[in-house]
């Protein structure tokens, strides 16, 4: 009989950075805007737990990338944990961030995946700060934010996205 995984829940700050241009063209109309998918996801952990495990203020990134449109499937992900992680909260955190504690978006982005490295412990520095977030692992990968500018004015334009049914991975954005 299978061992059913342990319950988990997890507030966290997502960060998302793709090769698409501003909007990210795979939320909306499904396909990359320039053929294939590259990503990377950064989590910090307000609070959280998969069973007995505290996951509070836990930080991961995924570097995701689909030769196509991600439902096509063929993705490699490699899945990186902050080094300060305990054992038992590396092995909560892959658990879920690998879909197989269930739930959305995970479940349905480990489906679109063949293949899978890590977890792999590293120092995520992590910065989040709204539209000025980032988060980077020296020596593997870097995202920067930055606001979206008004090539008229200069000012900053507040792009704020709400999918009212329900989106695939976020209802509500900014």
């Amino acid at each position: 009989m299978a061992q059913t995984p342990a319950p988990y829940r997890i507030k966290a700050k997502w960060l998302e950075t793709c090769n698409c241009d501003s909007g990210c063209n795979c939320n909306f109309g499904g396909f990359p805007d320039h053929g294939s998918c590259e990503a990377l996801i950064g989590l910090f952990v307000d609070e959280g737990k998969i069973g007995d495990v505290d996951l509070s203020g836990m930080k991961a990134v995924l570097a995701i990338k689909w030769p196509k449109a991600i439902h096509e499937g063929n993705g490699a992900a490699a899945i990186f944990i902050d080094e300060s992680a305990s054992e038992d909260q590396v092995g909560g955190l892959a658990t879920i961030l690998t879909g197989q504690a269930g739930g959305m978006p995970w479940e349905i982005l480990a489906a679109t995946l063949t293949s899978l490295d890590g977890p792999n412990l590293v120092p995520i520095k992590m910065d989040v700060n709204g539209r000025n977030s980032g988060f980077s692992i020296d020596g593997v990968l870097e995202a920067k934010f930055t606001p979206l500018i008004n090539p008229v004015t200069g000012d900053e334009n507040e792009v704020h996205i709400v999918f009212p049914n329900g989106g695939l991975i976020w209802n509500d954005g900014d």
